[in-house]
Order: C-alpha cells, then sequence, then structure tokens
C-alpha cells in the first residue's frame, strides 16, 4: 500500500513517497515548497499542496496513496484543524488520513511507543509530553511573536537585534553580527522593511540564525550568549513538561517515572554551541530526566505514526491527531452527495 508522508514546516515543507510503512527505513524525502504564509485563517495549505501536487504528480499517478500522513507546524492553536483536513481531502479525497501537529510527529519518531517527552528546535520551539494513548500535556510552540523561545526564530531576532545595537552604538552590541547582517540584508536601514512586510516573518528571523552560530565559532561573545540562552530556554521547556502532572491519566510528576526527554530539530545541527550548555541546565532543572539527541527527520516522525495507523495504534485526539477517512469527506456539512 503506497503512503505519502508530508512534513509541513515552518521553512519549508518536504515529502516523500512510501510503498510499504512496514519495510521503509528512515527517510529523507525531497523539499517541496518554501517558507509558510500565515494570514486571517492561519497556516495557508493552498500553495504547499499546489506544489506538492505538481513536483510529485508522476509517482502519485502511478501510485496513488492510500493513506495520507502529515506532520503539521501551528496545528495547535494557529490553524483550525478543519480547515487543515478539507485543504487535505481536497487533495487527496481518496485516501485515508493522518493529520498530526508537528510536536506529535516529533515525538513519534523520537521516542519509544510509552512516549515521554519531547522537544522540538527548527524555525520554532514546541515540547510535548504523552504517552499516546490517555495523556497529552505541550509546552511553548506560541510562534516567534509570543513564545517559541530558544528556537530559530528567536535566536536570529537576538542576534538581528545585537547587529542593530552596534550599528546604534549602543551597549550589546556584536560588530560581528553587524557585519554578518550587512552580508546577508544589506544596509541595515532597509531591514525593517525585508521584515515586517513578510507574511514569513519566522523563517526570514530564522535565517539568520546561522550567521549567529557561525560568529559564535569564530568567539564573538555577544553570539555565544546567544546560543547558551537559547538552551536555556529549551531546557526550561523540557523540564516543564518532565516535572509536571500530565493532564489526563496518571496523576504523578513525570519526573517520578525519569522520562525520556528526546531533543530534534534542525537547530541542534549546530552541536555542542546548543547542545551542551542545554544538557547542563536540564541537569539542573529535571535531574531524573533520561537526555537524548536522535537523528531523525520530521518525515521520520510520519513513518511512525503510519506505521501506528497500519497496525491499529492510533486514535483521534484532535487537535493532537486526527484520523479522517475518504467516507468522512463525503459526510462534510454542504458536501455536493449527488
Amino acid at each position: 500500500m503506497s503512503t505519502l508522508l508530508v512534513d509541513i514546516g515552518g521553512t519549508g515543507s518536504r515529502a516523500a513517497l512510501v510503498d510499504d510503512v512496514l519495510e521503509s527505513g528512515s527517510v529523507a524525502g525531497a523539499q517541496i515548497g518554501p517558507a509558510l504564509a500565515v494570514g486571517p485563517q492561519g497556516i495557508d495549505l493552498a500553495e504547499p499542496l499546489a506544489v506538492l501536487t505538481e513536483r510529485l504528480a508522476t509517482p502519485l499517478a502511478a501510485a496513488p496513496p492510500a493513506l495520507v500522513c502529515v506532520g503539521m507546524s501551528g496545528l495547535l492553536g494557529l490553524t483550525p484543524t478543519e480547515a487543515a483536513v478539507t485543504a487535505l481531502q481536497d487533495a487527496f479525497p481518496k485516501a485515508h488520513l493522518v493529520l498530526a501537529s508537528d510536536a506529535v510527529a516529533a515525538a513519534a519518531g523520537a521516542l519509544g511507543p510509552d512516549g515521554g517527552v519531547a522537544v522540538t528546535a527548527g524555525t520554532g520551539v514546541i515540547g510535548l509530553a504523552t504517552d499516546f494513548r490517555s495523556w497529552w500535556r505541550r509546552a511553548d510552540g506560541w510562534g516567534h511573536l509570543l513564545g517559541d523561545e530558544g528556537g530559530g526564530a528567536w535566536v536570529g531576532l537576538a542576534g538581528l537585534r545585537a547587529a542593530l545595537r552596534a550599528h546604534d552604538g549602543r551597549p550589546g552590541g556584536s560588530a560581528a553580527l553587524l557585519a554578518e547582517l550587512v552580508a546577508r540584508h544589506g544596509d541595515p536601514v532597509t531591514l525593517p522593511g525585508q521584515v515586517y512586510t513578510r507574511q514569513d516573518r519566522g523563517a526570514v528571523l530564522a535565517g539568520f540564525a546561522p550567521a549567529v552560530a557561525r560568529a559564535a565559532a569564530a568567539g564573538d561573545p555577544i553570539a555565544e550568549q546567544i546560543w547558551r540562552r537559547a538552551a536555556h530556554h529549551l531546557a526550561a521547556t523540557a523540564a516543564s513538561l518532565a516535572t509536571r502532572p500530565p493532564r489526563g491519566g496518571s496523576s504523578a510528576p513525570l519526573s517520578r517515572m525519569s522520562p525520556p526527554v528526546a531533543f530534534v530539530g534542525g537547530l541542534l545541527q549546530v552541536g555542542q554551541l546548543l547542545t551542551g550548555p542545554l544538557q547542563e541546565r536540564l541537569a539542573e532543572l529535571a535531574p531524573d530526566s533520561v537526555v537524548s539527541f536522535p537523528t531523525v527527520g520530521p518525515l521520520d516522525g510520519c513513518l511512525a505514526l503510519a506505521r501506528r495507523w497500519r497496525v491499529g495504534q492510533l486514535a483521534s485526539v484532535p487537535p493532537y491527531l486526527s484520523l479522517i477517512s475518504p467516507r468522512d469527506r463525503d459526510l462534510r456539512p454542504g458536501k455536493d452527495r449527488a
């Protein structure tokens, strides 16, 4: 049975068509779209789905997927589940759908079947504590204006602010980051127009995170401090999930069970610059936690969810996880049943 795995992320989307999810190993997939745009109804799925169906038109026609498994950013509060489901049903009317928050997909790929805590650090940050059955608790994932502390957009914004302080001659500025800003964006005076006018502001900000990493690797103390602060934010997010009771199910704090805590996401590619202070801080905040940095990608999480669906181990728990059959599309309000 052909299965389409789709990751809809903050800085772009990826997809992979898999013949048999029970036989497949780790999947990388292909880039299928640009950074997501956010409008009045949340994340606009029209463009990424259009790009997906266009670029994969030949393989999709040769092996129409019976199952489409999607891990999606912004599903917990930004984009109504119903809107996302409708867009996916219209794109894949004959397929079963598994629609999961990117936090759920990350947890499925990074943790064992009994769950634990997973923190995804990419453009944004979201943490999830779950056993995939009876209890679910999230932390952060509030977007780059309200939260996502320690994520790529947060790091990039902190770096740009330090660069602009150097440009103005204010305390706390970084000449190294100012040089990176000029190299990437040109005259600092033009930066507001390059940021505030964009619907994908989070991705624009996150695009400066690699520059902050370069400056830190070269010994810039301001850049180094930004990464340390990012690590402390990520540790705090994980600790808030590992030391407080989940909602539903068990009433005991997870810390009494020495929960596995997994950190995943593209931001971790900077390595020791982030993971070193992160481990140090988490050891202070949640000393009983068992920390790992599994090398799994977003599509690996979708693959894990697809496998669980195939063997009947998934149940709908909107907005975290929704299972939709082709018949559900025919029962939509206003749907022409003729």
